[in-house]
């Protein structure tokens, strides 16, 4: 609201003179102006002088009062009086058609300011007809006060009347339209900035114009069955409606308007009709369907690219801030994997160490609150890749059942710490085409629900069936259940049940719609079933059955990768040293000879030197990152043969991309499972 009050404010200010000398100098270019303007229009009047069919003095008038407020009122005044005096020399004649011109402008200037954009434009349809009909309603003010008074006067005699009043109020009237428009549309923008080709353009439709206009106005005599023709001339209103701006629209019609009225005033054209009421009336018609037309296209026009505008911006906006948002993510899951990293290696060093088996479950309760913090994490950023369409699957045929044999084998420690009883019905195996991590992902988010939101001592049952082409599984609580108004909603995003103040049960709320986007992107389902609080739940996983392979259907055995005992050259590449540290002791009690390195420019020397057969390198190090130094140790000696570990925060789709790129054979996202590291490390060919 502060913005639309300061634009008005500058619209209704900006031209106001501050001091009265130049006020005074205002009202007197005003008063010049108007009457030479006056005098010049006077030539085309009707007898006895004082009425004519275009008046522009009301149109300079309404601008003035528009663009310097009615303060400016004094040389409106003084402008029709000198020119009144000019016609018949009647002091008293003269100040009352002057009042009444100046009446004229302060009241319709005051009645149609509401429907005036801030740029002089009209900016709705609303709005140009109100202008319009404000127009006519204000020229009946000078047009009545005129007639009237000459009249009285005996100027005019009564027969003549009603023509005077009618040419007077269309002259009026038409000056409104068409001059206000033209003056505020002009003066309120800066001139035009446009291109070679928009000036070329605006060459040829002001030329075309002139040319048709006048050929249709003036060797034309006039026969009714010709009338229509006139209008031939709103292509080129349309025209500069359609390239250019309003206030190209209002020269154009300006100009029509000037040739129509001059050869119409000579007895040639579309409207010389004989009679001078007929013409006029013709004429104000003509250059009223102008004036409307113009402005109520190009008024639609510019709301039109107004709201493209406001829309690109929007975009432009929304797209800066999903890329701050990006970046947030990013930043935020490195800074909270990086702590997590040597936490988890350190546990596994304890679990390593036979003097702290004393205090396994202490260990326990860390390991999986390091577990439920990594997955928070994961949770986070899972969500926003999946809103926005950022999850690349990586399908191939795999045994739903051994999927979810491994995330009920995952959740077993949360299981038992809660003392459930767990009943499971995995049957033969059922074939599905499916990105195995995120379907695992999903399954193991289902079962610790279930083991979360059911009290200690309950029951979970879990079942795998085949049930027509699709793959079904089902598990079922006897906890907390669901009420029953939450279900159509479960798997919104951040929607959870009424919560207790203590939050015992944890979570964010975005788990179940990052279940279903992972299912839906398998082409498969998920629902959610209860009787209600305290009658537990049940979730349904439907994904449509692959062809059995031919491996599996050939009886082959699975290869397993070799895993020899040598012990492997490894090189630890970090700039947070606990990380860099905890993941060296780690790989040291597994039996491997370790080096480590702070900086990337030390590690290039150090495994020129060293030459390691594997290197797990950071991603996000000062300096050089770990992108370059991969390339680096790519093109070094003995660089080929070496296995590239991306060990690192920044885990997106992007970030592996980008790992793929620079040369990295792997990347684990932080912090990683020790299991994970050891089958990869077990693959590395010894150097001979």
């Amino acid at each position: 609201m502060m913005a639309i009050r300061d634009e008005k404010l500058s619209f209704e200010d900006t031209f106001r003179a501050p001091g009265p000398w130049a006020r005074a100098s205002r009202i007197l270019l005003l008063a010049a102006v108007y009457f030479v303007t006056a005098k010049g229009s006077l030539l085309l009047a009707i007898p006895p002088g004082y009425a004519t069919a275009i008046w522009p003095p009301s149109g300079i008038a309404f601008a003035a009062i528009l663009l310097f407020g009615n303060r400016i009122w004094p040389g409106i005044w003084l402008g029709a009086a000198v020119t009144n005096l000019t016609i018949q020399g009647s002091p008293l004649l003269a100040l009352v058609i002057a009042t009444g011109n100046t009446l004229e402008a302060v009241v319709g200037a005051a009645l149609i300011r509401p429907y005036i954009g801030m740029r002089g434009e009209f900016e709705s349809g609303e709005s140009v007809f109100m202008f319009v009909a404000l127009s006519a309603l204000s020229a009946l003010i000078a047009a009545t006060i005129g007639t009237v008074s000459l009249t009285m006067a005996g100027v005019i005699q009564a027969p003549e009347f009603n023509s005077n009043a009618w040419t007077w109020l269309q002259g009026d009237a038409s000056a409104i339209m068409i001059v206000t428009p033209l003056i505020l549309t002009w003066h309120l923008r800066p001139l035009p900035r446009w291109h070679r080709a928009q000036w070329i353009e605006a060459f040829a439709l002001a030329l075309s114009l002139v040319l048709v206009t006048t050929s249709v106005f003036s060797d034309m005599k006039a026969h009714g069955a010709l009338l229509p023709l006139a209008f031939v001339t709103l292509a080129f209103i349309v025209w500069a409606a359609i390239r250019f701006e309003q206030r190209a629209v209002t020269a154009v019609i300006a100009t029509i308007s000037a040739i129509a009225l001059w050869y119409t005033l000579r007895g040639t054209g579309q409207f010389a009709q004989g009679s001078p009421d007929i013409s006029s009336i013709f004429l104000l018609t003509y250059t009223s369907t102008l004036v409307i037309t113009g402005l109520v296209l190009s008024a639609v026009i510019g709301q039109r690219k107004r709201a493209e505008l406001a829309v690109r911006q929007r975009v432009a906006e929304l797209q800066e801030s999903e890329r701050h948002i990006n970046e947030f993510l990013a930043m935020l899951s490195h800074e909270l994997r990086n702590p997590l990293a040597p936490m988890v290696n350190a546990l596994a060093l304890l679990r390593r160490d036979p003097g702290r088996r004393q205090h396994p479950p202490m260990l326990g309760v860390i390991e999986r609150q390091v577990e439920h913090l990594s997955h928070i994490v994961d949770d986070l950023l899972d969500v926003s890749r999946i809103t926005r369409g950022k999850i690349l699957l990586q399908k191939k045929i795999v045994d739903f059942n051994e999927i979810v044999a491994e995330a009920l084998q995952a959740s077993r420690p949360l299981i038992a710490t809660r003392g459930h009883t767990v009943e499971s019905h995995l049957g033969t195996k059922l074939y599905v085409s499916a990105d195995a991590t995120r379907i695992s992902q999903v399954i193991l988010n289902l079962i610790n629900n279930a083991a979360k939101y059911t009290p200690s001592g309950g029951h979970i049952s879990i079942s795998v069936n085949r049930e027509n082409d699709d793959a079904l599984f089902r598990i079922r609580d006897s906890g907390m259940g669901i009420p029953t108004e939450l279900l159509p909603k479960i798997f919104d995003l951040f929607m959870q049940g009424d919560r207790a103040l203590d939050r015992s049960e944890g979570g964010l709320g975005i788990g179940l719609t990052i279940a279903r986007q992972i299912i839906e992107m398998h082409g498969g389902s998920v629902v959610a079933a209860s009787d209600g609080p305290g009658q537990g739940s049940e979730f349904s996983v439907r994904l449509p059955i692959a062809p059995v392979p031919e491996a599996a259907a050939g009886g082959a055995q699975d290869l397993q990768p070799a895993s020899p005992s040598s012990r492997r050259r490894l090189l630890v590449v970090d700039d947070h040293r606990e990380s860099a540290d905890t993941l060296a002791m780690l790989l040291g009690a597994m039996g491997h000879e370790v080096k480590t390195s702070y900086a990337g420019r030390d590690a290039i020397e150090l495994a020129a030197q060293y030459q390691p057969e594997g290197v797990l390198l950071d991603i996000g190090l000062p300096g050089m990152n770990g992108y370059e130094i991969a390339q680096a140790l790519r093109n070094s000696r003995g660089g080929s043969r070496m296995v590239l570990i991306a060990v690192s925060g920044y885990g997106q789709d992007e970030d592996r991309r980008l790992s793929r790129e620079a040369g990295f054979d792997h990347h684990l996202v932080k912090p990683v499972a020790p299991a994970e590291l050891t089958k990869i490390i077990d693959t590395i060919v010894i150097a001979d």
